[in-house]
């Protein structure tokens, strides 16, 4: 009995190891990120869209798995290069594409893979943006409404009110406005409508892209072609050095302005100064003549006492003689003087 359990073991892990090797030939899986279609021959037969398990005839149907995810096509090499705009501007810009998948035998029987699929949106997509940005000029691709955008060149310079020597920049009011009819929204709806409908066209015939659709379409940058854009730099440079000239010169005006300014201040206070010292010098010096006058009116005699008594002690000494008229005014001052007073003598 022991015996026979162990055979039958034995065979069940045996049938289990040959459905293991056998199963895959059998049976496939699909998860929730893939598609399948199933091959005869190389002929599609049936395909698959929901993940789970599904069978095949072994060594006669093969499985091809397909992304159910969406794809994205572009990068910064895909550049549509020299594309003319409505107003003759030379511009080059890089696109991008988002597809899928949305019918795998048709992508099967059509395009084969993944490759040739990208190719093929590549050629709808650029095509759908070199047809559809001809037809309007660079403003409408570039901006999305027609507010103002002001420059150095759109501003006027005031004077501020508290400080004379400070200017401001102000906004000219009448600032010049481009026109935007339909503005870059419109433009990169009408581009995923043109490349959506030429699919669409594509799909009947042989060469087109049935089995895939395109679920958006963009542009990742603009730029000028290269020529253009040297010329459009150099043209800023220039524009740019005659505003910094006439800046400079603008400052070397107000400078010197304001140097002016000073140096008359300057003047003016001096002068004034100068103006108002000599006043006060002369003010001072008719005081001390006025005082100087009043003083000999008022001590005159005594002034002419003293300066005569000075001038005979600076010409008379003890070696002097004197030979003196009776009308002399010495002689009569001699005359007049008091006797001089004797000394008392020292007590023992």
């Amino acid at each position: 009995m022991q015996f026979f359990n162990q055979r039958n073991v034995i065979r069940s892990l045996a049938a289990l190891a040959i459905l293991l090797v056998v199963l895959p030939f059998w049976v496939f899986v699909i998860d929730e990120r893939e598609l399948a279609v199933v091959l005869r021959f190389g002929k599609p037969v049936r395909e698959y869209v929901e993940p789970g398990v599904h069978f095949k005839v072994p060594f006669v149907e093969t499985v091809r798995r397909l992304p159910k995810t969406l794809q994205f096509w572009g990068n910064d090499l895909e550049t549509v290069p020299d594309l003319p705009t409505k107003d003759d501007k030379k511009i080059e810009l890089i696109p991008w594409a988002v597809w899928r998948i949305n019918d795998p035998t048709s992508f099967v029987q059509r395009l084969r893979t993944e490759e040739v699929a990208e190719q093929r949106v590549r050629q709808i997509t650029r095509s759908a943006i070199r047809d559809v940005i001809s037809q309007y000029d660079l403003a409408e691709l570039v901006r999305s409404t027609d507010r103002p955008i002001p420059t150095s060149s759109d501003y006027k310079v005031a004077v501020a009110a508290d400080s004379p020597a400070l200017e401001v920049a102000l906004p000219v009011e009448d600032a010049t406005k481009i026109e935007i009819q339909f503005g870059r929204p419109h433009l990169i709806a009408e581009i995923k409508a043109t490349a959506q409908a030429r699919l669409s066209q594509q799909a009947g015939s042989d060469a087109g892209g049935r089995g895939i659709e395109l679920i958006d379409i963009g542009i990742s940058q603009i730029d000028f072609v290269e020529s253009v854009r040297i010329k459009t730099f150099d043209r800023w440079i220039a524009e740019r050095e005659a505003i910094s000239a006439r800046n400079v010169n603008e400052g070397e005006r107000l400078k010197q302005a304001i140097i002016n300014e000073a140096k008359a201040e300057v003047e003016r206070i001096e002068g004034e100064g100068q103006q108002k010292a000599s006043e006060t010098r002369g003010a001072a010096d008719a005081k001390v003549i006025t005082r100087y006058a009043d003083a000999i009116n008022t001590v005159g005699e005594f002034f002419t006492f003293v300066r005569t008594l000075e001038a005979y002690e600076k010409s008379l000494n003890k070696d002097s003689r004197l030979i003196l008229t009776t009308d002399s005014g010495l002689l009569k001052l001699l005359k007049e003087l008091p006797d001089q007073p004797v000394a008392p003598e020292p007590t023992q």
